[in-house]
């Protein structure tokens, strides 16, 4: 389905003249092709406030980790157990998508008070885990959230949802997607507010050796995350699966 996808964007990439990633950003969010002609999917000026960004994926970190070079040059934060989404907060309205272009915004419904602490044109790449008492649950938690139409108060009270802000793809209703790393976890962290039980800031974890970060690597499932993520500081928020820039590194499966 991913190659076809790709296939798509590349043929209408050529046909219209249009770079690939302009496309993917395009084919984003709902639409119906019974409904919406190609005319108006690739050229019409109508804004979707509702439209999130394709989501940039890294590859699973195979090599040595010395090839990566000076370590100075690389963020590391903790991959967490969850569920990766988007929050959209534009023209006063909110929308959380999944990273399979679902929208759940339904599922998640506590998110609709981050409009009250986000500024407007804002939209942030993230982790939705299931957070109490100021711990990380395990993802088994936040699948009991998961799939309901209807999400209650009992629900939203025993499994309260929480959303670990990592990138901010859209800020002051402008794209800075090609703004390097650097520059956009300065604008994330102060946009992100403090002591906000719903939304919170990703750890960047601080270390100065690569025997250092494998120590640390080693003991992510004691704050129930999957292991880490490798980010170059001088890149780009990419579209897809890109090789050389973001890299996940997983610690390995529990054998039950």
């Amino acid at each position: 389905m991913a190659y076809q996808k790709k296939n798509i964007i590349k043929a209408l990439s050529l046909a219209f003249n249009i770079q690939e990633d302009e496309i993917a950003h395009k084919l984003m969010g709902n639409w119906n092709p019974f409904e919406t002609s190609l005319n108006e999917l690739l050229f019409s000026n109508e804004k979707n406030f509702s439209k999130p960004y394709p989501f940039y994926l890294a590859y699973a970190l195979e090599e040595n980790l010395n090839q990566l070079g000076d370590t100075a040059n690389w963020q590391a934060e903790y991959k967490w157990d969850g569920i990766r989404g988007q929050i959209i907060f534009r023209n006063d309205e909110l929308f959380v998508w999944s990273r399979g272009e679902e929208l759940i915004t339904h599922q998640f419904p506590e998110f609709e008070n981050l409009k009250k602490h986000l500024p407007d044109g804002t939209v942030l790449d993230g982790e939705i885990i299931a957070y109490k008492n100021s711990e990380i649950l395990s993802f088994q938690h936040l699948q009991k959230r998961l799939g309901r139409k209807n999400v209650g108060k009992k629900t939203m009270e025993e499994i309260p949802a929480a959303f670990i802000a990592y990138d901010i793809l859209e800020h002051q209703s402008k794209d800075i997607r090609q703004l390097t790393l650097s520059e956009r976890r300065n604008i994330l962290e102060n946009i992100i507010p403090n002591n906000n039980p719903l939304i919170h800031l990703s750890e960047k974890i601080h270390f100065s050796t690569w025997d250092e970060l494998i120590e640390i690597q080693t003991k992510s499932r004691e704050k129930f995350a999957e292991g880490l993520m490798l980010k170059h500081k001088f890149s780009a928020y990419q579209v897809g699966r890109k090789k050389g820039d973001w890299w996940k590194w997983k610690v390995n499966p529990l054998l039950y």
